[in-house]
């Protein structure tokens, strides 16, 4: 068999259905839809059993275990020699499973391939992903270099390796750890088309969590596989570039983050962990989209941010100059 199709279930009745369907009408047929129910307690398990199709396993644990455990019983099961995720309330693309085959066939190196996503649900966005591994590298520290739900691995790295989710991690964030561990072993890829469909809504499991906390928590694994040591001050720079701020952000805080954006290109540079021009570039691209979040909240830390840039833009510099009016008290002149 060519390909196991991984879809985890835990209360997700309303929708496995649709999702283990869309599977069963891609193009590519020499696959299997295994379907690993952590002790559900709705319809999803009677729901699976009921399509009826002989391509579809479930695998029942007799107790919930968590997310990361039902992905490693069914890593463990899978038949086939790619092992493509489907969480249990997305649809995939009739065509992801035949191309992310096509690309792996053709890319050895490669042990695991994503693609774009379009969200539907509560939200209509499309999230894009880069397509080569270096630049999947480079994107790493900032987020998910592949997206798991959209991923497609080649089941013998993770067998060779002993590459398993971690069980002891029960927070967001497993399948962003899950991806970071394949790093030393193999390359990314991302196709550079839309192929799955992302749900959002209450049923996601970052539904009703603190963002921050969750980002904050992953950060300090994440730094410390990486081998960058980093204190709490640090990680709370680091927040910054994804637009969280535990207080508001003034001039001082912005200088900071400058420093540090430096601090970790040398880091990434010492550590071998992703080429250094690719990696000053996506952060300078996160850098830059945090203006208009800063300006929003403090005229200084606004200005601080364009004068670091050296950003000549009309446009900005008008929006700090109209954001400073609307705001009592004045903003600092020291230069950074």
């Amino acid at each position: 068999m060519k390909v196991t199709v991984l879809t985890t279930l835990y209360n997700k009745g309303p929708f496995v259905e649709e999702a283990v369907r869309s599977t069963l009408a891609s193009t590519f047929t020499d696959l299997e839809v295994l379907v690993v129910d952590d002790a559900s307690t709705d319809e999803g398990p009677a729901k699976v059993r009921a399509i009826g199709d002989p391509r579809v396993r479930i695998i029942t644990h007799p107790e919930n275990r968590g997310r990361a455990a039902a992905a490693n019983s069914g890593f463990d099961a899978a038949q086939g020699a790619y092992v493509a995720i489907l969480d249990a309330d997305d649809r995939m693309h009739p065509e992801r499973i035949a191309r992310q085959v096509a690309f792996l066939d053709a890319h050895p190196s490669v042990g695991a391939c994503g693609s774009w996503a379009r969200q539907f649900g509560e939200a209509r966005e499309l999230s894009t992903w880069p397509a080569t591994d270096a630049e999947c590298r480079a994107r790493s520290l900032f987020g998910d270099p592949v997206l798991y739900g959209s991923a497609m691995f080649r089941r013998a790295v993770l067998d060779r390796h002993g590459l398993r989710c971690d069980t002891t991690w029960r927070h967001p964030g497993m399948d962003y750890l899950f991806t970071l561990s394949l790093a030393p072993f193999t390359q990314y890829a991302n196709l550079q088309e839309e192929l799955l469909q992302y749900r959002i809504g209450a049923q996601n499991m970052r539904h009703g969590s603190d963002p921050l906390e969750d980002r904050a928590r992953l950060y300090r694994v994440v730094f410390q596989r990486m081998g960058i040591a980093v204190t709490e001050a640090e990680i709370d720079l680091q927040l910054m570039l994804h637009k969280f701020f535990r207080r508001a952000p003034d001039a001082t805080q912005v200088r900071k983050l400058w420093q540090w954006m430096g601090h970790l290109a040398v880091c990434m540079k010492e550590r071998a962990l992703c080429d250094e021009r690719l990696f000053v570039d996506e952060s300078r691209r996160r850098w830059d989209r945090l203006f208009f979040a800063l300006a929003d909240r403090d005229s200084g830390a606004g200005l601080a941010h364009l004068r670091l840039s050296r950003d000549f833009r009309p446009a900005r510099w008008r929006y700090l100059a109209a954001k400073t009016l609307r705001r009592p008290g004045r903003i600092s002149t020291t230069r950074p």
